[in-house]
């Protein structure tokens, strides 16, 4: 071999080293680039929901009721500034109906009534289920009368209004089932 073809192969050489280290590089490179830059820009894709409404209120199930349940289950519940009326139970119909519905995931789920004054009577089609009552201590009005899902750590995530016809509230607890069958199948907790 002459001393020219061993440069040339020298040079090849190296170049391809040069080339695998710069790809190398780029490869751990450019995706944290463009993460910062879509980041940077509020870009976070869509989220889809059945119908649910996103929360992103600091305040927890914890600071809102007077003596919470520590279970570190999904939690279900109808929110009512006031007393537990005639709409408050027939509320509490739909929700219990889509407690039924979940079938063999009821056991990670209860289901209630946050109101500023306790239940005498629970009614009949409810009392069967993992119902609890909880005395509300600070209302909140942007959720007045509003179903609302509470994580296993006590962060309210998602509520429902379910108004309109009769129709119209089976198709929002129905949105409601999907939702929170969702959240359960993509929570590790709960």
């Amino acid at each position: 071999m002459s001393s020219g073809n061993i440069k040339g192969l020298l040079v090849d050489n190296k170049i391809k080293k040069n080339t695998q280290l710069i790809l190398m590089v780029l490869a751990f490179v450019v995706p944290v680039v463009a993460a910062k830059f879509l980041l940077s820009n509020d870009f976070k894709g869509n989220v889809k929901t059945h119908g649910g409404e996103l929360l992103s209120l600091t305040t927890t199930y914890q600071q809102i009721v007077s003596s919470p349940s520590d279970d570190k289950l999904w939690k279900v519940m109808y929110l009512s500034n006031k007393s537990c009326q005639s709409q408050c139970k027939e509320q509490l119909y739909y929700v219990a109906q889509t407690y039924r519905a979940l079938g063999r995931l009821q056991d990670r789920v209860t289901i209630g009534a946050m109101i500023p004054q306790l239940m005498t009577k629970v009614p009949d089609d409810i009392v069967h289920t993992n119902f609890k009552q909880h005395l509300l201590t600070k209302p909140l009005s942007e959720l007045e009368d509003n179903v609302v899902i509470i994580d296993p750590m006590g962060n309210l995530v998602m509520r429902y209004q379910l108004v309109g016809d009769k129709q119209q509230r089976l198709k929002t607890s129905h949105d409601m089932l999907l939702d929170i069958k969702q959240l359960l199948k993509l929570s590790r907790i709960g």
